[in-house]
């Protein structure tokens, strides 16, 4: 599962395929992925999951076997669902469960800790460049020794900076009740994204 911005050499190298125009297309067009072209990569287009993505990612766990398909992937489709009935008797989330290869290891809290920076730094470690959207839910999973309030505070202040930024989900019905709940509030509303501008 693409649990960060990817590209398709990346995906390439990982997963022996490449998502082609037509595919591409299909996904930005039901609001799934978003894409773009790179430049830094000389073109290569980079891909990344929208939190309507997410969601459905999450519904494919629980998906029943497609008929006629093979033995093999009929064991895949087992195993996801065994997957998925662990989740919700945990009452996990994907964003618990997959992380991207970079932040496998969670922020951890020094003696003095400073959860602006903790914050920042966890952002950094969810995206692959600046300014990408990083959702609330997947950013308070990477900073487990942080307090609820300890993080809404801290996202309170870097709000009032001008390369940090607090939005709400704009297609309500894709929020999942942990979206939700992982929600700040801030000017009046409940913000569900964030993103920040400094390199």
């Amino acid at each position: 599962m693409f649990v960060e911005e990817v590209s398709n050499t990346e995906i390439r190298e990982e997963y022996g395929f490449t998502i082609d125009k037509k595919v591409r297309d299909r996904l930005v067009g039901s609001g799934y992925i978003s894409a773009y072209k790179s430049k830094e990569l000389r073109g290569a287009f980079v891909h990344e999951l929208t939190e309507a993505g997410w969601k459905q990612s999450r519904e494919e766990l629980a998906a029943p076997t497609p008929p006629g398909v093979q033995k093999v992937y009929r064991l895949l489709y087992g195993v996801l669902r065994t997957l998925d009935r662990h989740m919700t008797r945990s009452k996990l989330e994907v964003a618990d469960v997959f992380l991207p290869h970079r932040s496998a290891k969670v922020v951890e809290a020094p003696r003095d800790a400073d959860p602006d920076a903790d914050i920042r730094a966890a952002y950094d470690e969810l995206v692959s460049r600046p300014g990408a959207w990083v959702s609330l839910t997947r950013l308070r999973a990477a900073l487990p020794h942080l307090s609820r309030d300890e993080v809404d505070d801290a996202l309170v202040r870097l709000n009032l900076e001008p390369w940090a930024y607090l939005i709400p989900e704009a297609n309500q019905k894709t929020l999942s009740e942990a979206d939700r709940e992982a929600a700040v509030h801030v000017g009046g509303e409940d913000k569900h994204l964030l993103s920040i501008e400094l390199d």
